[in-house]
């Protein structure tokens, strides 16, 4: 469905609601109760195409670690959006101006952006603490937003009017969302806390990911010039490179869990069960990540997505012909 980017009175409204309804990190939200190591982070399915064989301890640390992934992704992910807020949204509607509700809107998506890295990063230093290491040296083997260089490229892709982040967003928005609905279909097998942190989420990105697509809007609106279609059509391949790069260089740094086996039983569950993977070909690692891997495959099929999909139809943008994922089409309900 299109989005009216000039439709000031859905868009104050949709703020209003957002601001109603906006949660507070420390008050909703129980840290106090901490972290249960007993239950998993995330479920798992088709995960015996690289852990055959994997006992019920080693799928629950599989879980776990799958579930700080994915909470160090989100983290890192959208306090990038937030370090970019200037080049890849402030400077351009500066040049393309719509209402000063689209511009409010956005102001509110940004905070609520910060405050959602704040909160999962919060999750990762408590976890750090149960497993009795440093929250420091967790996150050096987590997924980490620190390539400059990735960033750069986004801010002059932005600069010379593309708009590959906000394809990444939109594309992270329905992960999110799509994680939840995952989550929620087994909540009394999960850590509570990672429950409750993720169905916080999952509430205002819900009201939220729209803001994405009028950013989109925006830029289909307002880019007429023969450089701009060019943009259209490899803006979403750019973001997708980058995003299958960045991902990949994260995995390769899983292996380091293994200095930490003495400081707690997580450590060496998950390093019994990273030896599963032993015997098993780069290429057939690299195949079930692209295809089977949950979480993982959905991380990397961008354009799998539901919604996705929808505007990169809408647009006529190009798309990397990859493997097909064995999970289906990643639909969202809401």
């Amino acid at each position: 469905m299109k989005i009216d980017i000039y439709d000031e009175q859905r868009l104050a409204r949709q703020l209003e609601i957002q601001k109603k309804k906006s949660w507070d990190i420390e008050k909703d939200i129980n840290w106090d109760q901490g972290i249960d190591l007993s239950k998993s982070f995330l479920p798992l399915s088709n995960i015996d195409s690289l852990f055959t064989g994997a006992s019920k301890p080693q799928l629950r640390a599989i879980s776990q670690l799958m579930g700080l992934i994915v909470a160090s992704t989100i983290s890192q992910l959208e306090d990038v959006a937030y370090r970019l807020k200037v080049p890849v949204w402030e400077s351009f509607l500066r040049k393309h101006p719509v209402n000063p509700e689209l511009y409010q809107l956005g102001e509110q998506f940004f905070e609520e952006e910060k405050k959602h890295s704040r909160a999962f990063n919060q999750y990762i230093d408590l976890f750090a603490k149960e497993v009795n290491i440093d929250p420091i040296d967790l996150k050096r083997i987590l997924p980490r937003a620190h390539n400059t260089s990735i960033e750069k490229i986004y801010t002059l892709n932005s600069k010379i009017g593309g708009m590959a982040m906000w394809w990444l967003i939109a594309a992270v928005e329905e992960e999110s969302i799509l994680f939840y609905h995952l989550l929620n279909e087994v909540k009394d097998h999960v850590d509570p806390l990672y429950y409750n942190l993720h169905r916080c989420h999952f509430e205002e990105e819900v009201r939220h990911k729209s803001y994405a697509h009028m950013m989109l809007e925006v830029y289909n609106e307002f880019s007429s010039t023969p450089c701009s279609y060019v943009f259209k059509k490899v803006d979403f391949i750019l973001a997708e490179v980058l995003n299958m790069t960045w991902t990949f260089s994260q995995l390769l740094k899983v292996k380091e869990f293994k200095k930490f086996r003495h400081h707690h039983e997580f450590f060496n569950t998950l390093e019994s069960s990273l030896d599963l993977l032993k015997g098993k070909s780069q290429l057939d690692i690299l195949g079930a990540l692209f295809t089977s891997t949950p979480y993982i495959t959905h991380t990397i099929h961008l354009s799998e997505h539901g919604h996705i999909n929808a505007l990169l139809n809408r647009y006529s943008t190009t798309r990397l012909p990859m493997p097909k994922s064995k999970l289906g089409e990643i639909k969202c309900t809401v």
